[in-house]
């Protein structure tokens, strides 16, 4: 019945007539809800990539993990990113953050799905399911109050729900929103270096009470929006881990540079 919902209020109230960039108009077939230049302008990752956080490694790199794992020690197993964050990553999620575009969230946990189709694929012909839990990253209770939505939790259900569709529930992971929690509100972090990030995360997230039971021998795919230095990544896979999770895997829809360790913003 959700589906059938979902259908008809996107028949009824599109949320793709116009490109969630440029305001172009398109038509329902245009991916994502991009226009073709627009689709063109992104920094897809479809090369090489960090074998540790999924960052993108350009042609000339000759290591398999990049500078930040090189320097880091992250809690994770594995990560996967689906763009590289430039300019029109910024503005999207400038606009899905600030601007009130959940819908256009929505879109990018097809993008999510799209990065692990192969993956998944492989999965249902095995008859196996890598992940049994997805959890979004949570966003703190005033940030909530005022976007109205967490980004990540968009996302991850939509990356649910298009999974559930090609290999069925019994092969699908359980999307699982009331596990993880902020415990505390932080500072913004885009002017913190990696270490100040890290201490200001120090036990920001924690699994709630009674809930440890869902999580515990599970391997657990974490979905964030954006991913950096691994900071954030680190201190949620930490909480989960010692809970009782088994694994812990993350799938980021933007991912930063591979920065050299004397590199500035």
């Amino acid at each position: 019945m959700r589906k059938v919902f979902r259908e008809m209020s996107e028949a009824v109230f599109p949320s793709n007539i116009y490109c969630c960039l440029c305001g172009a108009l398109i038509d329902r077939s245009r991916p994502y809800a991009l226009c073709d230049s627009c689709i063109r302008k992104m920094h897809w990752i479809t090369g090489r990539t960090c074998r540790k956080c999924g960052k993108a490694l350009p042609d000339t790199f000759t290591g398999e993990i990049c500078y930040d794992c090189m320097e880091l020690e992250h809690s994770f197993t594995r990560g996967w990113s689906c763009l590289t964050y430039g300019m029109y990553e910024r503005q999207l999620m400038m606009g899905i953050k600030y601007s009130g575009k959940g819908y256009v969230a929505v879109k990018m946990g097809d993008v999510l799905f799209d990065r692990m189709a192969a993956l998944i694929e492989d999965a249902k012909a095995g008859n196996i399911i890598p992940f049994d839990l997805v959890l979004p990253v949570p966003v703190s209770s005033e940030r909530l109050r005022k976007r109205g939505y967490n980004q990540s939790e968009l996302m991850a259900g939509q990356f649910v729900r298009r999974w559930t569709d090609f290999a069925g529930k019994e092969f699908a992971p359980r999307l699982e929103k009331g596990i993880l929690a902020r415990q505390r509100e932080t500072e913004m972090l885009r002017s913190l270096n990696p270490a100040e990030r890290r201490l200001a995360l120090r036990g920001a997230f924690g699994v709630k009470s009674g809930t440890e039971h869902r999580i515990a021998g599970r391997n657990a795919l974490l979905i964030d929006d954006i991913y950096t230095t691994g900071a954030t990544a680190d201190a949620c896979s930490r909480a989960l881990l010692e809970a009782g999770c088994t694994d812990v895997y993350l799938l980021a829809l933007c991912s930063g540079g591979n920065r050299k360790p004397d590199d500035t913003e």
